[in-house]
C-alpha cells in the first residue's frame, strides 16, 4: 500500500531504547537542526512498554515523547488502526516478534529495530509473518546507512570488484542481546554494507580487548570485522577492491536521519531497502559466531 500522497502516521512499541526519543526528533522536526529533520512520517503515539535491559529509559522517555505531541497509549495494540506503520524499538531483540506479531497480522507494515531478533527462527518467523499479510518489514542498524557507507557504494564502479573487507566498532556485551547483537551489530552490518551477502561460513576469536570473527563467502572472498571491547573505540571499515583500497572513516552524524528516511521509502513504495534474506543472513551470521565461540573458534557454517 502507497502513503505518499499524505503524512505517514507512526507508532512506537517499547521506549528502553534512546531511539524511541531520536527518531521522534527527526520524525516530528523537534529538538533537532533542520538538515536532521525527516520529511513525509510522523509519530503520532506510542507504548512505552516494559524492558528487562534498561527499565530506568522508559519513565523519562515517555515524558519527552509527550513532550514532543506524542500520544502515549497502555496497550500496543491501541495503535491499531490509528497508524499506517509501526516502529518496534525494543532494547532488547528476543521481545521483537512478540511485539512485532499484532501490528503484522492486522497488516501493519513495520520496522524493527536492531538486532532484527537473536535466533534465527524468531526472525524467519517475522519474515513470514509479513509475507503472509503482504506487507513490508525492515531492520537495520544506522550504520549502514552513515554517508560515509553510502558514498562508498555509489562509487563501487570506480574501485572495481570487492575483494574482500575488514570492518570495525564498538561490540561491548550486555545480558539480553548475545554476543554481537548487542553493539557488535553496527560492525556486521557494516561487514555486509561492504561485502554484500552470501556468507558461508564463520570463525571467531574472543579475547579481552577484542572480538575478531572470519568470515568465508560463498565465492571465496573474506570478510574480518573486529569488535572492539578496550580501548578507543571508532567505527568503520577498509574495503580491498580490483582497483583501490579503500578506508572507510564511518561518522555517525546523519546515520539515523538516513534511515528514518529509509524507513519512510520503505512505508511509501512497500519495498524495503534491504530484502529479507539480507536481514535474515545477518542474523544467521551472527549465531554462528556464537556457535564458534563455544566451539573453541571452529568454524561454523551459516544456517
Amino acid at each position: 500500500m502507497l502513503w505518499s500522497m499524505r503524512m505517514i502516521r507512526l507508532g512506537i512499541v517499547d521506549f528502553d531504547s534512546s531511539h524511541a526519543v531520536e527518531f521522534t526528533k527527526r520524525f516530528n522536526h523537534v529538538g533537532v537542526d533542520s538538515d536532521q529533520c525527516v520529511d513525509g512520517a510522523r509519530v503520532v503515539s506510542g507504548c512505552p512498554g516494559t524492558s528487562t535491559m534498561s527499565p530506568e529509559r522508559i519513565a523519562p522517555h515517555s515524558q519527552q515523547l509527550q513532550d514532543f505531541g506524542v500520544t502515549i497509549v497502555d496497550e500496543p495494540t491501541d495503535m491499531i488502526g490509528e497508524i499506517d506503520g509501526v516502529l518496534v524499538l525494543s532494547l532488547c531483540g528476543d521481545v521483537h516478534l512478540e511485539r512485532v506479531r499484532p501490528f503484522l497480522t492486522a497488516g501493519v507494515p513495520a520496522y524493527v529495530d536492531k538486532p532484527f531478533t537473536c535466533s534465527l527462527s524468531a526472525a524467519r518467523e517475522i519474515v513470514r509473518l509479513a509475507d503472509e499479510s503482504s506487507v513490508s518489514i525492515f531492520s537495520a542498524s544506522a550504520m549502514r546507512f552513515a554517508e560515509e557507507v553510502l558514498e562508498f557504494q555509489r562509487r563501487t564502479a570506480d574501485y572495481g570488484p570487492i575483494l574482500g573487507a575488514v570492518s570495525y566498532g564498538p561490540a561491548y556485551r550486555m545480558t539480553g542481546n548475545p554476543g554481537l547483537f548487542h553493539y557488535g551489530i553496527h560492525p556486521t552490518e557494516l561487514l555486509f554494507a561492504v561485502m554484500g551477502p552470501g556468507c558461508g561460513e564463520v570463525t571467531k576469536l574472543l579475547t579481552a580487548t577484542a572480538e575478531v570473527v572470519t568470515g568465508r563467502w560463498r565465492d571465496d572472498r573474506v570478510g574480518t570485522l573486529r569488535g572492539l571491547l578496550q580501548g578507543e573505540t571508532r567505527y568503520g571499515a577498509m574495503a580491498f577492491c580490483e582497483h583501490a583500497v579503500v578506508p572507510i572513516h564511518v561518522s555517525a552524524r546523519y546515520a539515523y536521519r538516513n534511515l528514518c528516511r529509509e524507513i519512510v521509502r520503505t512505508f511509501e513504495t512497500g519495498t524495503a531497502g534491504l530484502t529479507t534474506d539480507v536481514m535474515l543472513e545477518t542474523v544467521a551470521f551472527i549465531e554462528a559466531t556464537l556457535s564458534s565461540e563455544t566451539a573453541d573458534g571452529r568454524a561454523v557454517s551459516l544456517n
